[in-house]
């Protein structure tokens, strides 16, 4: 029997329903009910789409921020009560607010729970299964208005990738057994109404230490199938033959992996299907359908019960390919929507039928090919540097921030006027103009240190540098999910790249002359540039770095060479690109070193380097720090404890963790940042402490950003007076 089963088609929906009911929600212009009602008819959209295509399908994947999230208060981690929404967006967005971290190496973030002390758990039944009802008053239907439970499978992330994704996993074989022991108790709690298959997501399976965890969860998952028949999916990676051959030795619905074309699959138990993950679900590019069903034929005529699904939750496409691409590009590309045809395509290919249908559907993808140049030597050592950077007349705890200034309403349709063509360059760059001169005359009366141009010419941190290269191609409608309403349009990288006009010269050059103090270039690096685009069919990521990096070197010499002192490289994506594999990470180490080495090698000593990071594992960071040796990082620590710092305190790196968290709306007084950094600075020296923001300050509304800089300033000037710290003269 072949089925097909359709996975994370994205909540965001066709025309980013998703980001307008939550940002009116939250802005007050829509009221609970519809909010609600707007996201029940998200969900039977979404359900729409999936019947349209697949065979099986999940209940309720739309979340009201972050499944993570959903839970972690579906567990009794947090206090929420259904319908509790205050409560609940408090733990997104509010004081206290859970951390974020990038989901197992892509640009979708989740909020990262904290397990209890104890391995206790309290389910509340109230928040699984039902769709999008989860935020509904406790006395409403939970069946959702509109919606039947008796269709889809409901859906919950796995126990096993709760305690390994928190904020404080087991640290013992004993701990891990006694959470999984607990956590088996509440989630039994969860499935025992559902009274028929659930797909328990557990992408963990596929990390290093899940072997050697395995006697802890099979057990576990037996428990769990004798609530509910389970069907058990991983995702992203092929699980290890070891994993891979105990899970199938259980009683399961179905046991999801990645297919290996080249590898051999589990012999499952009897009534188990294999649930395959066959096409895409992190490139654009379509799948060789005719040369898959070649390679599964085998399995079919077998006999075996196969799903066939996605390697990857569709939300990491944008919804469908739903405008005109350019004639390298026509015809190649495959979005959520079009996976879902894929599934169906090849289903009908393994049962004989329209196989010259699925060998049209794929064009092979063209060479790519052009050779790098040497990279440059290294940078003269860190305290020669230090001694040609005197000069800048920097006080103690230099103030700055990452770079984005607030997007306004104003500003996104002046860029809309421009790529519309109703404004003209010209009008439209003294417009800009205008626009830096208000940023940089802000920060003056503010008295930052180190001044930005406010970046009000970018869209996007990405797509704004793919826009000016040659071998990218961006799309107007191609949206996909970050966090919360955030969405980004990922670029398609399909040649070589190369800059085609300058990136950042033009607005940091008037930027700096209309002040004395230093303004910091600021230029998205290659790893980022890499990790949230889409790489062309056969090029790896190491290869696509390296290539970015050349491209952007041109740039930052050319910046240099017109004074430009301070230049800062934006690397959010660095570890959200360390491959999940352990024995894969010393090459990506040293692709990432030559990278940033090709970037900014060039430079004088006196050129003042920076490297800006967020949501990392900074423990995990260290090695690439000494590898790229810049002067100064910048992170992202305001959602953390500064105790995180004890893991880079011995580097000789001036660090700013970040003094407030721009991704909340609420003002942060100067003595609550002053008490951040004083907590900093337990773990750092003072001549190494740099204040600044956490993160960009584009998601922000003016009033909110230019209070927290008011008060970050403020903080800054009493830590001066109370501490002190380096001199002018930099001792």
């Amino acid at each position: 029997m072949i089925r097909t089963l359709g996975l994370g088609l994205p909540r965001l929906g066709p025309h980013l329903e998703y980001k307008g009911l939550l940002e009116g929600f939250w802005g007050g212009s829509l009221p609970r009910e519809a909010f609600l009602e707007g996201l029940e008819e998200l969900e039977g959209l979404r359900l729409a789409a999936y019947r349209q295509e697949v065979d099986l399908y999940p209940l309720g994947e739309v979340s009201l921020y972050d499944p993570m999230l959903d839970l972690a208060v579906a567990l009794g981690l947090y206090p929420v009560l259904p319908g509790d929404l205050e409560a609940y967006y408090a733990l997104a967005r509010g004081k206290g607010a859970l951390p974020l971290r990038k989901w197992f190496g892509t640009n979708y973030h989740y909020l990262v729970p904290r397990l209890p002390e104890q391995p206790r758990y309290r389910p509340q039944p109230g928040w699984f299964p039902y769709p999008v009802g989860r935020g509904a008053d406790a006395g409403r239907p939970q069946g959702a208005r509109g919606l039947s439970l008796t269709e889809g499978l409901p859906t919950l992330i796995g126990p096993y990738t709760l305690v390994r994704l928190a904020q404080n996993p087991p640290a013992s074989p004993r701990e891990l057994q006694a959470h999984l022991e607990a956590l088996g108790e509440a989630y039994a709690e969860l499935l025992r109404p559902v009274g028929r298959p659930v797909l328990l997501q557990e992408p963990a399976l596929i990390l290093d230490g899940a072997g050697e965890d395995l006697p802890h969860l099979l057990g576990l998952y037996r428990l769990l199938g004798a609530q509910a028949p389970l069907v058990l999916l991983t995702y992203y990676l092929p699980l290890r033959p070891q994993v891979a051959q105990a899970l199938a030795d259980l009683p399961l619905r179905g046991l999801g992996l990645v297919y290996p074309p080249e590898g051999s699959l589990p012999r499952v138990s009897p009534g188990t299907a294999l649930v395959l993950g066959v096409v895409e679900g992190l490139s654009p590019w379509r799948t060789d359908l005719l040369g898959l069903a070649r390679s599964l034929d085998p399995l079919v005529e077998a006999g075996h019960e196969v799903w066939l699904a996605p390697k990857a939750p569709l939300y990491h496409l944008p919804w469908e390919v739903a405008e005109p691409l350019p004639p390298g590009l026509a015809g190649r590309l495959a979005f959520a929507k079009e996976r879902l045809r894929e599934l169906a395509l090849l289903k009908r290919a393994l049962r004989g039928e329209s196989r010259e249908e699925a060998q049209a559907w794929h064009t092979p993808p063209p060479a790519w090919g052009r050779g790098l140049p040497p990279p440059p030597p290294p940078r003269p050592p860190r305290e020669a540097r230090r001694q040609a950077q005197v000069d800048l007349n920097l006080p103690p705890f230099p103030t700055t921030t990452i770079g984005s200034f607030p997007q306004t309403k104003e500003l996104r349709a002046l860029r809309k006027r421009r790529r519309s063509g109703d404004l003209d360059q010209a009008t439209y760059w003294r417009e800009i103009q205008k626009i830096i001169q208000e940023n940089i005359r802000l920060q003056e009366e503010l008295g930052l240190d180190v001044l930005v141009h406010g970046e009000p010419e970018r869209s996007d941190m990405v797509e704004f540098f793919a826009e000016r290269m040659e071998g990218f191609h961006t799309t107007h409608k191609g949206f996909v999910l970050s966090y919360g309403s955030r969405v980004w349009r990922p670029p398609i990288l399909f040649a070589p790249p190369r800059r085609r006009e300058p990136l950042v010269l033009r607005e940091t050059l008037y930027a700096q002359s209309l002040t004395p103090k230093p303004v910091k270039a600021i230029l998205t690096g290659p790893v980022t540039l890499a990790a949230w685009s889409y790489l062309p069919q056969g090029v790896g990521l190491g290869e696509a770095i390296l290539a970015l990096a050349e491209a952007l070197r041109e740039e930052v010499r050319e910046v240099a060479a017109q004074g430009i002192r301070v230049v800062q490289v934006d690397e959010p994506a660095l570890l959200e690109k360390l491959p999940l594999r352990a024995e894969e990470r010393p090459g990506y180490l040293a692709r990432v070193g030559e990278a940033f080495s090709r970037v900014v090698g060039d430079l004088a000593p006196g050129v003042q380097v920076h490297l800006h990071l967020c949501y990392s594992d900074y423990a995990a960071l260290r090695p690439f720090l000494e590898a790229m040796d810049p002067d100064v990082v910048s992170l992202e620590g305001a959602r953390q404890d500064p105790g995180f710092l004890e893991a880079l305190a011995d580097l000789p790196l001036d660090l700013g963790p970040g003094a407030f968290d721009v991704h909340s709306p609420l003002e942060a007084p100067a003595e609550e940042m002053l008490s951040r950094l004083e907590g900093y600075l337990v773990h750092l020296p003072p001549e190494r402490l740099w204040v600044n923001p956490d993160c960009g300050l584009k998601t922000r509304k003016p009033e909110e950003a230019i209070a927290n800089l008011r008060h970050m300033v403020e903080a800054a000037r009493r830590l001066r007076q109370s501490v002190g710290g380096r001199h002018a003269d930099g001792t």
